[in-house]
């Protein structure tokens, strides 16, 4: 089968993949301010406070994803899949973090967590907010109906929820309100697309889209994976990121294995690179993300976003959704970035912004205005326990937590450092769980096994082709690794004072 042409309109040079080609459609989609604005969304959160070298942003990536994406659909094409669908992969390419937070996964997961405690669904056919985010009975004038909202509409018609978790404020749901309610669908409209494709590069973006193009931006060896862990590895200087790429494309392919739902596989040939892949994303992830510094930034700043959107002064998933509700407020998403975080944790800081406090609050004025001052500063928590230990897998589910919060609190209390100090972190790790659509600390917890088991491989033996879970092949290293999990447990608290008071007190010196 013939590969789509592709008519170019102009090159980008990438300082990864080199110069990248892009189409007139793409090319205004790529200058237009919405897309403009991923400039000023840093890939990485706060972890080039750690690693200086982290300052690329969603703007990089997304042009990176869309390369990649169209060089795996090359592969495909060439070998008989996805005829005429090219332009649509590429587009879902780009457009896949238009919708991302300030702070990359950072603030999303605070703005996620937030929306799930409000959202409910009594039945399948009444979607509902319980405003009180306590999950209690609440009146029928303390619920608002979604169907109400022709935004909310759109999120629901377009998303349906991938795993029941009704996690409408995923980036990649908001990237269909941006895609639907900013001038990008007019651009797109302008340059050839109707409303069904429209539709299909929303849902491609979400995972929701029946056909298997969703794969090469939404599996396990999806184009996002590839370029974040190549970007990031040359961009922080950390080289375990690198891995053959190039091998892994030549060898992927589309199957339906007994009409069970398409899967992206590799070749028998790639299982090396593919394994390399997968080792590589682990060390990465507890090289830079796992660092102990870079948690505790990721904590101060979860915290800090907690806090200001329990006052109003950060948006929650229902400001945003009200931002999109008309063409004259649609334009302050512009301004939900990066810099305007910062520049509101520097207003409290000068002492121009009040903060008030309330019993409901979470976070409370006085550590809020510390914790603004300490980002502000660049002075981390410190870390006053570890403990890293790989166990067996069989047993990872049995494995109690090693900290429990009331000896925590205990231990508090006989240093007399308050409770709100004594911040606990654990998290589970196994090697082929670093899911780069959560943040750091949910990347921790287990995924059901059918996700861990997604990366197959096709073996050939006697002339026979054999599907199988990279797991499962005993000739394989993940096989052996697959076995473990590594346990982390850390307790952070506010300085060096604290940190040597909650030592004695625990017996930990």
């Amino acid at each position: 089968m013939t590969v789509d042409y592709l008519h170019p309109h102009r090159e980008i040079f990438d300082n990864v993949h080199g110069f990248i080609k892009v189409t007139k459609a793409e090319s205004d989609i790529i200058d237009s301010p919405y897309f403009q604005r991923l400039r000023k969304i840093r890939q990485l959160g706060l972890v080039d406070y750690v690693f200086p070298g982290a300052l690329h942003n969603r703007f990089n990536h997304s042009l990176g994803v869309m390369h990649l994406a169209d060089k795996m659909i090359v592969v495909l094409q060439e070998n008989g899949s996805m005829e005429g669908k090219r332009r649509l992969v590429r587009m879902a390419g780009l457009l896949h973090d238009i919708g991302h937070y300030p702070l990359s996964h950072l603030v999303e997961s605070v703005v996620k967590k937030d929306a799930s405690s409000k959202i409910r669904l009594p039945d399948k056919d009444n979607v509902s907010i319980d405003m009180e985010g306590d999950g209690s009975d609440v009146d029928d004038d303390s619920l608002v109906n979604l169907e109400k909202s022709s935004v909310h509409n759109l999120n629901l018609s377009l998303h349906d929820s991938r795993n029941g978790s009704l996690d409408f404020a995923h980036h990649e749901r908001m990237a269909s309100l941006v895609i639907f309610k900013t001038p990008i669908y007019n651009i797109l409209l302008d340059n050839g697309f109707n409303d069904n494709e429209i539709t299909m590069i929303a849902q491609i973006i979400s995972g929701t889209h029946s056909d298997p193009e969703k794969l090469l931006i939404h599996s396990e060896l999806d184009a996002d994976r590839f370029d974040y862990l190549l970007r990031d590895s040359q961009q922080t200087g950390v080289i375990y990121g690198r891995f053959d790429l190039d091998q892994i494309i030549r060898h992927i392919e589309i199957v339906n294995p007994h009409n069970t739902g398409y899967r992206l596989v590799v070749n028998e040939k790639g299982r090396k690179a593919l394994e390399h892949y997968l080792t590589s994303r682990y060390f990465m992830y507890s090289t830079l993300i796992y660092q102990k510094t870079a948690v505790s930034f990721e904590i101060m700043l979860k915290l800090v976003y907690q806090g200001l959107m329990e006052r109003g002064l950060a948006h929650s998933y229902f400001d945003l959704i009200d931002i999109f509700d008309d063409e004259e407020s649609v334009v302050d998403f512009l301004d939900y970035t990066d810099d305007s975080f910062f520049y509101t944790l520097r207003n409290i800081d000068k002492g121009l912004q009040a903060l008030d406090d309330e019993d409901t609050y979470m976070v409370k004025a006085d550590m809020l205005s510390q914790l603004v001052k300490m980002l502000l500063n660049r002075q981390p928590l410190k870390m006053c326990y570890e403990c890293q230990k790989f166990v067996p897998l069989k047993h990872a589910s049995t494995n109690s937590p090693r900290l429990i919060p009331v000896v925590i609190n205990a231990n508090a209390q006989k240093a007399g450092i308050e409770n709100e100090w004594c911040i606990p972190f654990e998290m589970d790790v196994r090697i082929s769980d670093n899911n780069p659509y959560l943040s750091l600390s949910e990347a921790g917890s287990f995924l059901e096994e059918d996700t861990y088991q997604a990366i197959r491989i096709i073996k050939e033996h006697n002339n026979k082709k054999e599907i199988v879970a990279l797991v499962e092949d005993e000739s394989s290293i993940i096989n052996v690794l697959s076995q473990h999990i590594l346990k982390i447990n850390r307790i952070y608290t506010k300085n060096d004072e604290y940190k040597q008071k909650y030592i004695s007190a625990s017996n930990l010196s």
